[in-house]
């Protein structure tokens, strides 16, 4: 792999800003510590980059990130996907590229209002757009109007409005679902009748992951485990489905199992069967890592995670927008997959497993 001005500045404990500097002639440096980063440069092999002259011609380039905040149960899910982003424009940090953060709380219509403000007051200036897919009239308006002045727009996490988003990258959301159900029943007797639990909040603001996810949990069952029946617990409020979860088990103890296909929900899960002190006895599988499911693996409660790499899908679309804007480049396809991953208590403590 090439060696990057992060690398070096790793290598030698300095920002990629002062590398930069350093390599480029740019002030701010003394000559002692030009010198040094040059010899470890040469060293360890670097090549300039051609970031550097690409963004030379054009200064300061603008990007637009419009996803939900991080408030409260917002933190798994979405929090990942910022930490993906922030992640993203921290390796660039050396070049004249700036993020423009637009937050907007998860409710029907919140999308659409922040991308009109985008189109009306930021697109003439701005280089892309990274955000959600929401099937609402507005949003997909002002999709369509920034895609006629050339603006690309990259989704993350699920898609809609093929004709007019520049591409997007997501999870095979119904490859996740089919691993949990594999998961769950690898090692039942085929021919013992079982009762899981399926939650999550299926096709939320028109955003189709969850839905998606869903399906391809019920269609394992469906081919692989005939005898497996699924309870579905579903909706908007995550506290009311907690409870509705509780009301089952205590009433159905024949219940073995729970997924869900959500992060929020994956705490709801686990609240509901530690309250009632039943996670000795039930199987538990969440969806995403972040720091509450991790812990919840490692102490037991949960018996896996479908990781669907969030943070990966935010890094890799804000990428392809900035390679688009820099050198043209355009994405290997119009959708870009990710796989999604089962994780142990074997394997959560890899490197890398929960975003910085």
């Amino acid at each position: 792999m090439a060696v990057t001005l992060k690398d070096i500045a790793e290598e030698m404990g300095l920002t990629a800003t002062t590398v930069h500097r350093a390599l480029y002639g740019k002030k701010g440096v003394s000559e002692e510590t030009r010198k040094k980063v040059q010899q470890t440069a040469a060293s360890m092999g670097y090549r300039p980059n051609y970031l550097a002259s690409s963004l030379k011609r054009r200064q300061n380039l603008q990007f637009a990130i419009a996803m939900p905040d991080t408030m409260e149960d917002n933190r798994y899910y979405y929090g990942n996907l910022w930490a993906g982003v922030k992640s993203f424009f921290k390796e660039v940090e050396a070049y004249d590229v700036t993020p423009m953060e637009f937050t907007y709380p998860l409710l029907a219509g919140a999308n659409g209002a922040v991308l009109k403000n985008i189109y009306e007051n930021e697109s003439n200036h701005i280089c892309g757009v990274l955000t959600m897919a929401e099937e609402n009239e507005q949003s997909m308006y002002f999709v369509e109007r920034l895609a006629a002045k050339n603006i690309p727009v990259v989704f993350v996490g699920s898609d809609h409005a093929s004709d007019h988003r520049f591409c997007c990258v997501r999870s095979y959301d119904e490859m996740a679902g089919s691993l949990a159900a594999e998961l769950l029943t690898a090692f039942c007797p085929s021919d013992v009748p079982q009762k899981v639990i399926l939650t999550g909040h299926y096709g939320h603001l028109g955003m189709k992951d969850q839905y998606y996810n869903s399906q391809g949990f019920l269609s394992f069952l469906r081919r692989n485990a005939p005898q497996v029946e699924v309870v579905q617990i579903q909706g908007g409020d995550s506290l009311q489905v907690r409870d509705q979860i509780k009301a089952a088990l205590e009433k159905d103890p024949e219940v073995t199992a729970i997924y869900s296909c959500s992060a929020r929900y994956t705490v709801r899960m686990v609240e509901a069967v530690t309250q009632l002190g039943l996670e000795k006895r039930l199987r538990l599988i969440g969806n995403d890592c972040f720091e509450e499911s991790v812990d919840y693996l490692r102490r037991g409660i949960l018996s896996g995670i479908i990781d669907k790499k969030t943070a990966k899908q935010s890094y890799t679309a804000m990428k392809t927008l900035f390679n688009y804007a820099v050198k043209a480049e355009y994405p290997p396809s119009s959708t870009i997959w990710v796989s999604p991953e089962i994780v142990l208590r074997s394997n959560v403590d890899m490197p890398g497993r929960l975003p910085e």
